[in-house]
């Protein structure tokens, strides 16, 4: 909702879900600058590590215990903990307790993935490679695949 001096408000009930993403706002309100998502996941949830070509991504963990690792890191957060990652910096989020959920602040090309990658599951077109060519698209190179994730 807009407020009559223009400040954009989103209630819980007003945010758009897309299975364990739910938008705040896309970069189209931040004038293409960067998109703000909440994160919902659960134990061993993570993937690839992966990096955006010249731009940044942050996250604020809002519950759960997770790890975030990077090219030759690993680090264990948890509720409270802010991760600024820089531009081309190779990075994921594991999640170790049995759910976590933070807030991301992200590079303005991931505007439609969480729809795109809906879709494509919906469809039946789920697999890795199909999701990795969306990912691509949207600015996402794949890095290396966590030891204990299978291929």
């Amino acid at each position: 909702m807009r407020t009559s001096d223009n400040l954009l408000v989103v209630q819980p009930d007003e945010r758009q879900h897309f299975g364990d993403i739910a938008r705040l706002v896309e970069a189209g309100e931040t004038n293409g600058r960067w998109g703000a998502v909440i994160v919902h996941a659960e134990r061993g949830t993570s993937g690839m590590t992966h990096l955006h070509r010249g731009e940044p991504e942050a996250f604020f963990i809002l519950e759960g215990d997770l790890e975030v690792c990077g090219a030759e890191s690993v680090t264990p957060i948890g509720p409270g903990s802010f991760v600024l990652v820089p531009p081309d910096t190779e990075h994921t989020l594991h999640v170790l307790s049995e759910e976590a959920s933070w807030l991301a602040i992200w590079p303005s090309a991931l505007d439609g993935l969480p729809e795109e990658i809906e879709r494509a599951r919906t469809e039946g077109r789920g697999d890795p490679e199909t999701l990795m060519e969306i990912r691509r698209r949207h600015g996402t190179e794949s890095g290396r695949r966590l030891p204990d994730q299978a291929p």
